[in-house]
């Protein structure tokens, strides 16, 4: 670990620092090499230390979930706090991104409010039932998962073999409690042209030219169907085209012209749902033109989440919050979270922990202590009650 910052006095924040410290950015994002495997066997040797069951769950080669268990007074209920432990890429930030140094009440570096907040906060209130020897209610188990970032294979793989009651996933939500979120439908349009010299531009089919018609129809036969889509939490569906491809060189007719598009999914929307109007569009385009040539392929399909608000997780973390926090608010948010794998199996889950979601992938990421500290008694309170 570096020693060009200084570990805090208070555990809560000196384990952040610990996990901070510990490069873990997603394997499949620029910079990111190592993965998960150090802060996995940091997690695993906090509750081995403390006689808590660890186990791991392989996910990918290398790369797995770390699962902690403390049991209740009923086995026949377990309530699942989730964390993921990868992170995004440094590459961009403009701070020492592994160097958790704390300024003016506030905690540094890539991964300190995504996720690593929560999931110490989380991982402190075990370790806090445990040494009281409290048994609580129902049976806890904590799992650190992999891949969030680029995928979320370690929540799928958890949600996949799991039977647990419901779930409280970490993610910076300023503590508030969130029952519903986005998912997304991610794929890509292909412009299919013919190549040909520049000289004799009428000898080809020029694929940008193609994808600009393309884009205007987007925008003006898909983006306004979505003012009529609402959502009392999450708002509207959203889209945006962020990448953009084509050509070989200046000369040269561009045979091809590749878009990726992110389009934003509400609750009781299918993912693959959101791509039909792109699908009927491009085949629209095709029967009104013969040289018109174009394909949709999809890249990722993930879940919106919802949770009834009368659900027995929701009031309980609610109750939590108001008790440490002396106010609670039940919201949802655009982004996409781990949540949203269990409660498509029909488990009840909501999304809490420090941070704002504003400082997550940013070039200057931190959360703030005193939230931190905060999320521990209010993971504690829910852990009890529940």
């Amino acid at each position: 670990m570096n020693n060009s910052w200084s570990r805090h006095s208070n555990e809560v924040l000196a384990r952040l620092q610990d996990l901070v410290s510990i490069e873990s950015v997603n394997p499949g994002l620029p910079g990111g090499q190592r993965g998960e495997v150090e802060v996995a066997n940091y997690i695993e040797k906090f509750f081995t230390d403390l006689d808590i069951t660890c186990q791991r769950q392989p996910v990918y080669p290398g790369r797995d979930n770390v699962i902690a268990t403390l049991p209740g007074k009923r086995s026949d209920r377990t309530l699942l706090f989730e964390c993921h432990m990868d992170t995004a890429s440094a590459e961009m930030m403009n701070i020492p991104p592994f160097d958790p140094h704390i300024r003016k009440g506030n905690l540094y570096g890539r991964g300190s409010c995504d996720t690593k907040a929560g999931g110490a906060a989380m991982m402190m209130a075990m370790k806090d039932l445990k040494i009281a020897g409290i048994k609580p209610n129902s049976t806890i188990q904590y799992a650190g998962v992999v891949d969030e970032e680029n995928g979320f294979g370690g929540a799928l793989a958890l949600a996949n073999e799991s039977s647990v009651t419901a779930v409280v996933v970490a993610e910076p939500t300023d503590l508030s409690v969130v029952r519903s979120h986005k998912g997304l439908a991610r794929f890509r349009i292909r412009a299919q042209g013919v190549a040909a010299h520049s000289s004799k531009p009428y000898l080809g089919v020029n694929a940008i030219l193609q994808m600009t018609k393309i884009i205007k129809a987007i925008k003006e036969q898909i983006l306004p169907t979505y003012h009529d889509q609402d959502h009392p939490l999450v708002g509207s569906p959203t889209l945006n085209i962020g990448l953009i491809s084509g050509g070989t060189q200046i000369n040269f007719v561009p045979d091809q012209c590749v878009i990726e598009i992110d389009r934003r999914t509400i609750p009781g929307e299918k993912p693959s749902d959101a791509i039909l109007p792109f699908q009927q569009l491009i085949e629209q385009m095709t029967n009104e033109d013969r040289e018109f040539e174009a394909t949709v392929e999809a890249i990722m399909l993930d879940n919106a989440m919802e949770t009834k608000e009368h659900e027995e997780i929701v009031q309980i973390s609610h109750r939590a919050c108001q008790n440490i926090l002396g106010q609670s608010t039940i919201t949802g948010v655009p982004y996409g979270t781990d949540a949203s794998k269990f409660t498509i199996r029909g488990i009840p889950s909501i999304v809490l922990g420090p941070g704002s979601i504003d400082q997550a992938h940013s070039a200057v990421e931190w959360v703030e202590c005193q939230q931190v500290i905060q999320a521990v008694d209010i993971y504690r309170q829910i852990m009890l009650n529940f």
